[in-house]
């Protein structure tokens, strides 16, 4: 390894060590941390505040993340489109368990299906395409959706009587209130035969940059065979997904994981 890389590969150490548990740090303590020399550690640091990259705290002689990296994470999540983040890695999901899997957004009071991979080999037996849209009451996705919103929100998406498409959709509100309640708490939802009868979805979150909801990943089978025993591996398999496409979309958790199984 050449000195001139070596020396990106440290300060790409030292921006990565800022975190919101850690909003500031000292050279000593850095140095520690990362078994480099003080006056290694010092020199970078300085390159970097004058580059703008770092800002340093002359009373404290603590440094902090400069505010040219705002610039810099701006053009990266500008150009950041949630289908082509997560495309690859839905599609790969969708052959692993060889079901269907939806990406699926919010979008005026109803949930839209971004995108749909279908294993090789297996019907779509739902009628739920791409571009098709549904109340969110009946649908996994459109729950999860819900759940992350303000309250006031969800009461200005949700209409006075929620309609029925099978015996299973949840039509009194409050009871649907208390889904919402459940899917934050317990980080996803699923949906039994609630919007096509044999057809059985869970679904997931997946967050953006700024830790908001972007849209939600599902996974969709007929009931015969994705059964509710079968309900949390397939959350799993979700959640280890959703969490890549939120990762790659920005989304840095904090201390305290935003998924649960």
């Amino acid at each position: 390894m050449t000195a001139t890389v070596q020396s990106v590969e440290r300060a790409i150490r030292i921006l990565k060590s800022f975190s919101l548990e850690k909003p500031e740090r000292r050279v000593n303590e850095l140095g520690r941390e990362l078994g480099l020399h003080k006056s290694t550690v010092s020199r970078l640091m300085a390159t970097m505040e004058r580059q703008g990259l770092l800002f340093r705290e002359i009373e404290t002689d603590r440094y902090r993340l400069g505010i040219d990296l705002i610039g810099l994470a701006a053009q990266v999540v500008g150009h950041l489109d949630v289908r082509q983040v997560a495309g690859p890695l839905l599609r790969e999901l969708a052959e692993n368990c060889q079901e269907t899997v939806n990406l699926v957004a919010l979008d005026s009071g109803d949930v839209v299906n971004l995108e749909q991979y279908v294993p090789a080999g297996r019907l779509v037996r739902s009628h739920g395409g791409v571009g098709r849209r549904f109340p969110p009451h009946c649908t996994a996705a459109g729950k999860v959706l819900l759940a992350y919103l303000a309250q006031d929100r969800v009461e200005q998406i949700l209409p006075a009587t929620l309609e029925r498409f099978t015996d299973q959709t949840i039509t009194n509100l409050d009871e649907f209130h208390r889904v919402l309640a459940q899917t934050r708490q317990q980080g996803y939802a699923v949906a039994q035969e609630e919007l096509e009868v044999g057809l059985n979805v869970v679904a997931v979150p997946v967050f953006d940059h700024t830790g908001q909801v972007q849209s939600a990943a599902s996974l969709a089978g007929p009931a015969c065979r994705m059964t509710p025993e079968h309900f949390p591996e397939a959350v799993a398999r979700l959640i280890g997904t959703a969490a890549e496409i939120s990762r790659r979309l920005g989304y840095r958790a904090a201390s305290k994981c935003r998924y649960k199984c």
